[in-house]
């Protein structure tokens, strides 16, 4: 008996280390508020949109210790519309992410599942759509680059290396699936990043086979004029990028540029053309905390295209501005203004959050409130 109870007192011990070593966090964002539009399709709108500042989510993290530096991790991260209760990411229950993997203080962490590629992940939070509450009403133009985060990549291993002196590399494969051909609708994905305090730099880079079937749920469809057509149309999709930050006392300014291509056009799918086009984009953002809970920001950038098959060559000058200010810290109410101006031929399209203008302006007023828990 006495043994027993011994017996039973060390597995109890066992067990409650076990659930000491082990964490689960329970994590959301939930976003709501008004948007006023000057021209969709040539008329004035109002909006109840989410979804704005950052996408509205609620997820799962965990990590297991399991000794000698090393642990299981995974996360599952569901997207969801705040206005009709409806699943985002194309009806996926855990379309923002979904992966497990092993995380080593020595040798990095490879995880396996549905992961995000590297410029959403490292360009994007550098730039207007990462940096201000104006989120994807302040993206690249028809958010041609992912810079918005529009798309993850299914079937995706990815690893991070270990930070050393301030630099993490990362790479991502993302599997096709297609039977007899294991190009067809894969993905490669890298990013290199130095990091150090108040200052960062990065540079980043995908490659995705046909991104239309690749990537379904992307912002690839015929109503944002921006690249859509385009998109759908692709044998090859590529973007190259870099980014850099500095922030000092109560600011931070950042500078991104990225290079798109829509490569091997097929004409019967969409874009008419064949060939491929280019688009580049200059953007810089500042952000300054006016008062420890107030923050105003603002950013410009350019973009320019190259239509290889016409010599067309679409311009778009967008100009964004904020006011957050801030209840908590996991609680903000924001406003934000984008104006954006096309030439070259284009419309001004604020893709994929509005629907395009009927002329080369758009203008786009918003407020809104965002929860973090």
């Amino acid at each position: 008996m006495k043994n027993s109870f011994k017996i039973l007192l060390v597995l109890l011990f066992i067990s409650q280390a076990v659930h000491a070593q082990s964490n689960v966090t329970l994590y959301g964002i939930i976003d709501d508020g008004l948007t006023w539009s000057s021209n969709q399709e040539g008329h004035d709108a109002w909006q109840m949109q989410g979804s704005i500042s950052q996408g509205n989510r609620w997820g799962l993290r965990g990590v297991e210790d399991l000794g000698g530096g090393l642990s299981t991790v995974f996360r599952l991260e569901n997207g969801f519309n705040g206005n009709t209760g409806t699943l985002s990411q194309g009806g996926r229950l855990f379309g923002r992410l979904a992966y497990v993997g092993l995380q080593s203080d020595r040798y990095g962490a490879l995880t396996l599942g549905r992961q995000g590629e590297a410029i959403g992940d490292y360009i994007g939070v550098l730039s207007a759509n990462g940096m201000l509450p104006g989120g994807i009403l302040f993206p690249h133009p028809g958010d041609l680059d992912n810079n918005g985060v529009d798309f993850h990549l299914n079937n995706a291993v990815k690893y991070v290396t270990p930070t050393f002196d301030g630099l993490t590399g990362v790479a991502i494969y993302s599997f096709g699936g297609v039977a007899g051909n294991v190009g067809t609708d894969s993905a490669k994905s890298f990013a290199l990043q130095y990091a150090t305090t108040g200052f960062q730099v990065v540079g980043a880079y995908t490659s995705i086979d046909h991104p239309a079937s690749a990537v379904p749920e992307g912002v690839w469809t015929a109503s944002n004029t921006v690249d859509g057509n385009y998109g759908l149309a692709a044998g090859g999709y590529k973007v190259f990028g870099l980014a850099t930050s500095y922030a000092f006392d109560k600011a931070k300014v950042s500078i991104d540029w990225t290079h798109t291509q829509f490569g091997d056009l097929d004409p019967s799918l969409g874009a008419k053309i064949g060939g491929h086009v280019t688009f580049n984009v200059g953007e810089i953002v500042g952000a300054y905390m006016l008062t420890p809970t107030l923050q105003l920001g603002a950013a410009y950038s350019y973009t320019e295209g190259d239509v290889s098959a016409t010599g067309q060559r679409p311009r778009y000058q967008e100009v964004d501005g904020s006011i957050d200010y801030f209840l908590s810290k996991g609680t903000d109410v924001y406003a934000s203004a984008t104006y954006m101006r096309a030439g070259g031929g284009a419309v001004a399209d604020l893709a994929p959050v509005l629907s395009a203008s009927s002329s080369e302006n758009q203008l786009a007023l918003r407020i809104g409130m965002r929860k973090r828990f």
